[in-house]
Order: C-alpha cells, then sequence, then structure tokens
C-alpha cells in the first residue's frame, strides 16, 4: 500500500466529512478527540503491560486497537485542523523546527 502525503490525507479527511455529513462544530470535534485520545491511552496501557487484555483479546487484537485508536486520534486532529484553516504538514513542519531548536537550547546547556 502506497502511503499518501499527509496533505493528501488532510484532504481525505475533508472529502469524507463532507460526503458523510459530519459537520461537527470545532468543540463537539474537540470533545470527541479527547474521547478518542483516552481510548488510545487505555490501547496505550494495554500495550504496555499495565493492564490485561480483555477476555478473549489476543497480543495481535492489542496491536490492532493500539493501531485504530492512534488512527482515530488523527483523523479527529486533522478535522479540527482543516475546520481552522490549518495545513497539518505545515504545523507538523513547524513542530520540528521548534522541537529542534528546543533540543539544540537544551544540548548546549547540557555541555
Amino acid at each position: 500500500m502506497k502511503l499518501k502525503t499527509l496533505t493528501q490525507y488532510q484532504e481525505e479527511v475533508k472529502r469524507l466529512v463532507k460526503k458523510f455529513n459530519l459537520n461537527w462544530s470545532v468543540y463537539i470535534r474537540y470533545i470527541h478527540l479527547v474521547e478518542e485520545i483516552g481510548e488510545l491511552g487505555e490501547a496505550i496501557t494495554v500495550h504496555q503491560g499495565d493492564r490485561k487484555a480483555g477476555s478473549g483479546e489476543s497480543a495481535l487484537a492489542d496491536h490492532t486497537d493500539l493501531k485504530e485508536e492512534l488512527g482515530d486520534a488523527l483523523f479527529g486532529l486533522i478535522d479540527i485542523a482543516s475546520q481552522l484553516g490549518i495545513s497539518m504538514g505545515e504545523a507538523l513542519e513547524d513542530a520540528f523546527r521548534r522541537y529542534e531548536g528546543k533540543l539544540n537550547s537544551l544540548n548546549k546547556k547540557i555541555e
């Protein structure tokens, strides 16, 4: 499977939101994103072995749940960005630059 660019995924999210009339307000989408982040936290807890998977769940299901929850959270985050007119690609580029700058500064202080 060929992966798409972040911009292409953002366009796909916009298309699905429009096609299925998922015109939730930014606030409602944010609340849903928080819910998805909670579900991601639960999946991480199971994945890290801090909590056992439910009866009948396997390690494969555990990994699948983790992947699904990450995808659900990303979908919500991308939809919020789109509603606010923010390019996810540009936002991520900016974040990389900020983190690199912060980490370089921290490294210099440690040396």
